[in-house]
């Protein structure tokens, strides 16, 4: 299976892409591609029309995968415009982009209590106009991120860790339901 990993995140001591890392090492049976979304111009009908080459790798890369994760922090109680600038790039044309029918899943992670509850909540809105198929499931939010990912992108806590698996197994279960196979 082909997935494709979203971080919304790229400074240098990023969780989300840490937690990315852990992800692509755990599903190592699968091919996941870390998309370096922080490359993208930010998008605009004129580029559009004529797409920067990295654009339309990337573009070939949402509809090539099997499914999207997205890793991802809460900014300003919303989604980081890294991530959400990718999203509209891939959302074109309407009704008719590479996103439809993509399933998708997010995990959110701050260091507050809330863990990116309100980034979750905008990315199935975000996600729902693009005809995603979004995994129906208990959202995956990471708190206290600090205290749970360590520099070295290992999960410390063990109960984030059986979080983390158990919605990737899940995740991946729920993409083959849509004709994907190993």
């Amino acid at each position: 299976m082909k997935l494709l990993l979203l971080s919304g995140s790229f400074h240098s001591k990023s969780k989300s892409l840490l937690i990315a890392s852990y992800i692509k090492n755990y599903l190592k049976d699968h091919d996941c591609d870390i998309s370096a979304l922080n490359t993208l111009p930010f998008y605009s009908e004129d580029l559009n029309l004529d797409k920067p080459d990295n654009v339309t790798e990337f573009l070939r890369s949402v509809d090539k995968c099997d499914g999207i994760i997205c890793i991802t922090p809460e900014y300003n109680h919303s989604i980081p415009a890294v991530l959400k600038n990718s999203i509209d790039w891939a959302s074109r044309p309407a009704f008719k982009s590479p996103l439809k029918e993509k399933p998708v899943t997010f995990i959110t992670q701050a260091e507050g209590s809330v863990g990116g509850a309100r980034a979750q909540a905008h990315l199935k809105l975000v996600l729902d106009s693009t005809l995603s198929i979004i995994f129906p499931s208990h959202e995956l939010m990471i708190t206290s991120v600090s205290k749970m990912v360590d520099e070295n992108g290992d999960i410390s806590d063990p109960d984030t860790k059986r979080r983390i698996i158990n919605h990737l197994d899940a995740f991946i279960v729920f993409t083959k339901r849509f004709g994907v196979s190993d």
